[in-house]
């Protein structure tokens, strides 16, 4: 019986001993504690998203316990309808909502604005254009770079279709109501432009320039009148911003406290967005 109950004796010990090593992990050290994630998924404005998915890793090495999740772009309105019906926990917005968006309680906070840029193919080899220069391209009254100064080379004109935010910003600045030559070659997105102009020598097209930047389109940006499509002088801008409902400010406010703060600010700065005006 003795014998019996030593055994029992060493058997409790040995379980104590194993418990106690369990809860202090291997060597004694503590567990690892689990951390929990906060997703944000967001979609709307391609230029928008865009912008995020480029400050994406600044962010989240920023703010550890936070991820973004950045779909395709679906368009502003898109993205507005997405946080109404709960699809999305923020919309990527080029422009305020409208008055019935707010009163569905839809906020919105801008960060920038995003600059409109005539860029071309990097062997066209150009740095700028005059505003008159640019209308001619885009009406088909020149059709070879060297008549502005390039290489002897066909241009290639891609334009996007008239109810699209670049093509109407172009259109206000620039080319009015001249008509786009019926050779030109339109471009259903963004990215398609960006795509198409980065693989056809003398293609020239436009579009938002931090964009560009943050899917690394390998396109050259033109000066217009000497302005740069990232200086604040640029009038040709559209708003970046940040749309969600106000009962999820919580869950949204640590990604709108980082992008004014010192970096991501300067995160924004790498991508072009306009800061200042």
């Amino acid at each position: 019986m003795k014998t019996q109950r030593s055994y029992l004796a060493v058997l409790v010990i040995f379980a104590v001993l194993c418990l106690a090593a369990c809860g202090n992990g291997v060597g004694g050290n503590p567990s690892p504690t689990v951390t929990s994630r906060t997703v944000l998924t967001i979609s709307g404005s391609g230029t928008v998203t865009s912008i995020l998915g480029g400050i994406k890793p600044a962010f989240e090495a920023d703010v550890p316990d936070y991820t973004l999740n950045v779909l395709t772009g679906s368009g502003t309105g898109g993205g507005v309808e997405g946080i109404i019906q709960g699809t999305l926990d923020a919309a990527a917005m080029a422009r305020p909502p409208k008055d019935e968006e707010i009163n569905q309680g839809v906020a919105y906070v801008e960060f920038g604005q995003s600059g409109v840029a005539i860029y071309t193919h990097p062997d066209v080899g150009l740095t700028g254009l005059t505003t008159e220069q640019a209308h001619a391209i885009f009406s088909g009254e020149i059709v070879n770079w060297a008549e502005v100064g390039g290489p002897d080379q066909i241009i290639i004109l891609c334009v996007r279709d008239e109810n699209e935010s670049s093509t109407q910003s172009l259109r206000e600045a620039i080319f009015g109501d001249t008509p786009f030559p019926e050779t030109a070659l339109v471009q259903t997105s963004q990215s398609d432009m960006q795509a198409v102009v980065a693989a056809t020598p003398g293609g020239v097209g436009f579009g938002s320039w931090p964009a560009a930047l943050a899917e690394k389109a390998g396109v050259t940006a033109l000066a217009l009148d000497g302005i740069a499509p990232g200086a604040p002088a640029n009038s040709m801008t559209a708003p970046v911003g940040i749309g969600y409902m106000l009962d999820r400010q919580a869950d949204v406010q640590p990604l709108i406290d980082w992008l004014f703060s010192e970096n991501g600010r300067a995160a924004l700065r790498e991508l072009d967005v306009i800061l200042e005006r």
